[in-house]
């Protein structure tokens, strides 16, 4: 008798045991979602690209003027070079190295600044991203939501992904 007792409770233990993950994981909601496709389709975040390219534009003028000069002084050197005084031509020469160094230092002055604003719109954008994914989360009540390609999931299926309810509420 003690001992079917003790085999009664070992397999209602067992049977608790496998049935208790499968009653946790019909509870368990996951959401996926794919950034790249976000990146690409959202119109918030193509106006932050667009932003970012007026910026580029507008940082570019002054340093095709400075480039135009630059030019400028080296075709009249090739042109005139043998018309010139050695003291012009030095002083041409001179003029042409400094503009030269002006425009690498413009250049990197551009680049650093516009690198500076595509981490700014970057971050903008996945803070953007972020309170979307969790106002999905709160309000449908997703458990657990990956990022497709970070999580490393090779597949999921259409049900699982959210990337176009994302798309939606970032319009």
């Amino acid at each position: 008798m003690k001992k079917r007792v003790v085999f009664i409770a070992s397999m209602f233990f067992c049977s608790l045991i496998l049935l208790v993950p499968h009653l946790y994981a019909q509870a368990l909601k996951i959401g996926v979602f794919d950034i790249q496709k976000i990146m690409r389709e959202s119109k918030t975040i193509d106006a932050y690209r667009q932003q970012l390219l007026k910026n580029l534009e507008a940082k570019r003028k002054p340093f095709r003027d400075k480039e135009d000069a630059a030019r400028q002084i080296e075709e009249k050197l090739r042109k005139e070079r043998d018309k010139l005084s050695f003291n012009e031509r030095r002083a041409l020469e001179d003029r042409l190295v400094n503009e030269a160094k002006e425009l690498r230092r413009l250049k990197e002055d551009i680049d650093s600044e516009l690198q500076k604003m595509d981490r700014e719109l970057t971050q903008q954008a996945f803070a953007d991203i972020g309170s979307v994914i969790k106002k999905i989360a709160e309000n449908e009540g997703y458990t657990i939501i990956f990022e497709r390609s970070a999580a490393g999931i090779v597949h999921a299926t259409d049900t699982v992904d959210i990337t176009g309810k994302i798309l939606n509420q970032l319009k």
